[in-house]
């Protein structure tokens, strides 16, 4: 049907275009608050490979080629030191397209000098690479900074000249069809090394992250150098060295912290590599000035092939999500915050939108919704073994932060923790936290729980916290009215030389055990080398 249309009067048409601009005016300023994420345009493919997550807008060979690269490295880390993954941390790699789109996420102030970087947050790590990246750029600081991620993964904080050592070491790292060459050098570390005076190792083995030679530019160079050169010269130099005395140094070094007593860790060096610190900078300088740097040729580890890789493609909607997810988690853009909120609107059940607003809330230092987000995202399926062990921990420190022989944990908070406690176990044997954390949990309860305590002890050589633990063990016989057992543990204790608060609720114990008033407790003495200790596995106690 026809409708006849009435010419409206020249100032109701007026009218109506005047609102017609307002509207379009105000529906622009709108569109420009809701930004477009650069990229989203692109033809984007989700890869799952064993150990990372990869959202990629190149071609698909480039896409695996490097997937396949971070998973070699990641096997000769774990080949090389013969350790295991205690703290898994997903991690979630974007390949850019365009330089441009690479910039756009790039942290603030580094948009023109990036060609890649990495990013921890407690949830999740991610790394980012622009195109460029493999044209005029060598892996080497993706390389590094992912070692840094593995040595967070098995849960030890090694002195920082180790840790960046190390990380400099495998940054070179190159894998061919037949093999892997290790131990290749850095040319700009050998002209540091050539032109600039010397840190003494006494003085490179103290560098803590808050010291001016690590933070200024003036130092940093050459602590990353002398860090490289003397791992280098340790692990592929020709020296006449004794390669299992080398190994023992170097062992002790990992599990040392930065907080090692220099006498100690001057002793350690000497009794196992036989020279003193200024015979061993006399030989790095000669190291150096020969510029003779062997490099290890090696098999490659036995990794999944890269065309096993899961490969789909992502829909407009998953990609913009997936990239305002990257934007909070390196510039905390609003606009990203607001496509987030959006999204857990829209999709609550899915856990993912709800563990990136719990580390948007964690970098703001909002603990209470980080908690409140990450549970959520458990209830809604999330199996992230980062976030299950965080809570975890956290949980755990909110109701073990001070000793009390009195205390009892209510029974519901005491099974939630045990439940908290025995997922984060199930996600990540291989760490040390959640076992020595449900001890605490059996010692505070009125009636402990026989398959718990069996589990921390069958786990109990590899726990970290070895003198806390059998302080827990002991409290649980106490619970137990297994009093002679508690005794026998109390005494083991005792020549394990603990610290003074561990040494202390012990005598409280051991008070309450006889009945009497706790006897004051003088700190004790330093401890010896830690390759000089004995192994305390308790044998016949803890069965």
């Amino acid at each position: 049907m026809l409708k006849r249309i009435f010419p409206l009067p020249l100032s109701a048409r007026l009218m109506m275009a005047g609102l017609m601009f307002f509207y379009l005016l105000v529906g622009f300023c709108l569109a420009g608050d809701k930004q477009e994420f650069p990229g989203e345009s692109a033809r984007w493919y989700r890869y799952q490979s064993p150990n990372f997550e990869l959202f990629s807008a190149v071609k698909d060979r480039q896409s695996r080629e490097l997937l396949h690269q971070l998973e070699l490295l990641r096997a000769l880390f774990f080949d090389t030191f013969k350790l295991k993954e205690s703290q898994p941390l997903p991690v979630t790699v974007y390949y850019f397209a365009s330089p441009k789109d690479f910039k756009a996420y790039a942290p603030e102030g580094q948009q023109q000098t990036l060609g890649g970087y990495y990013l921890y947050r407690p949830d999740r790590a991610v790394i980012a690479i622009s195109p460029v990246w493999s044209e005029e750029f060598p892996l080497h600081i993706i390389f590094h900074e992912y070692i840094h991620h593995l040595n967070r993964a098995i849960g030890l904080t090694p002195p920082l000249w180790y840790n960046e050592g190390v990380a400099e070491l495998f940054s070179t790292v190159e894998f061919k069809p037949d093999g892997v060459v290790l131990g290749k050098h850095l040319p700009w570390h050998v002209d540091s090394l050539r032109a600039r005076r010397w840190l003494p190792l006494e003085t490179l083995f103290a560098v803590r992250s808050d010291s001016p030679i690590y933070n200024n530019g003036k130092h940093s160079g050459q602590f990353y150098a002398e860090s490289w050169a003397l791992l280098h010269y340790l692990r592929y130099g020709e020296t006449n060295l004794d390669k299992d005395k080398i190994e023992q140094l170097l062992n002790h070094v990992m599990n040392a912290t930065p907080e090692e007593d220099p006498v100690v860790r001057r002793q350690v060096f000497e009794e196992t590599i036989g020279m003193d610190y200024e015979e061993m900078e006399a030989r790095l300088m000669e190291y150096a000035q020969k510029g003779t740097f062997y490099s290890y040729k090696a098999k490659l580890p036995p990794v999944p092939d890269m065309k096993s890789y899961q490969r789909r493609a992502m829909p407009k909607q998953e990609i913009r999500v997936g990239l305002a997810e990257l934007s909070l988690r390196v510039n905390q853009s609003a606009n990203a915050r607001l496509c987030l909120l959006e999204a857990s609107e829209k999709n609550p059940a899915n856990p993912r939108y709800w563990e990136a607003l719990g580390a948007d809330a964690w970098y703001s230092d909002d603990l209470e919704v980080m908690a409140e987000r990450w549970q959520r995202a458990l209830d809604e399926g999330s199996d992230n073994p980062a976030i299950i062990h965080e809570l975890s921990q956290r949980e755990s420190r909110r109701w073990f932060a001070n000793f009390d022989f009195n205390f009892r944990l209510p029974e519901g908070r005491a099974q939630q923790l045990r439940t908290l406690l025995r997922r984060s176990i199930a996600c990540a044997p291989e760490q040390s936290d959640a076992y020595e954390m449900l001890a605490w949990v059996e010692a505070s309860v009125v009636k402990p729980d026989l398959a718990n305590i069996k589990l921390v002890e069958q786990r109990f050589p590899k726990v970290r916290q070895k003198t806390r633990t059998v302080l827990a063990l002991a409290l649980v016989r106490v619970r137990m009215d297994e009093r002679a057992e508690a005794g026998k543990l109390l005494d083991e204790l005792d020549r394990m030389n603990p610290e003074y608060w561990v040494a202390s609720a012990a005598e409280t114990v051991r008070a309450k055990l006889e009945d009497r008033a706790p006897r004051k407790i003088n700190p004790p003495v330093a401890s010896p080398p830690p390759h000089l200790r004995l192994r305390m596995d308790l044998p016949g106690l803890l069965q």
